[in-house]
């Protein structure tokens, strides 16, 4: 869950001046998957990197983060349709999905959506 500070951090990141519109489909998208700080940084890995297709060690050696806090997330996210895996031989890659609106949403998400942790 993200804090109060990161919230209002967001809320002015994704438009709050009179002369903007919320973007009411990227809040959705980050409200629902970016859950955690994990999952956040996993969205932002993928929203940045959109074409990539990635082993979970890779994953995780590129972020700095431990295999063993990853592995359940990405299973989450292709679980919920962001992400999705492909088996060759004995090994999973791990890629942003193929449906548009979510890359659409996750790569806004990378380009626009910065909050200081």
């Amino acid at each position: 869950m993200m804090t109060l500070a990161q919230s209002i951090r967001l809320h002015n990141t994704i438009g709050s001046t009179s002369s903007q519109e919320i973007d009411v489909e990227l809040f959705a998208f980050i409200e629902r998957y970016a859950t955690s700080l994990i999952r956040w940084d996993l969205l932002l890995y993928f929203g940045q990197n959109p074409n990539r297709r990635d082993q979970a060690f890779e994953v995780a050696q590129r972020m700095g983060r431990k295999l063993i806090t990853l592995q359940k997330e990405l299973d989450d996210l292709v679980y919920l349709g962001v992400l999705r895996v492909d088996q060759k031989a004995d090994t999973l890659f791990y890629s942003l999905a193929h449906d548009v609106n979510t890359r659409h949403a996750a790569i806004r998400m990378a380009r626009d959506v910065s909050i200081t942790r």
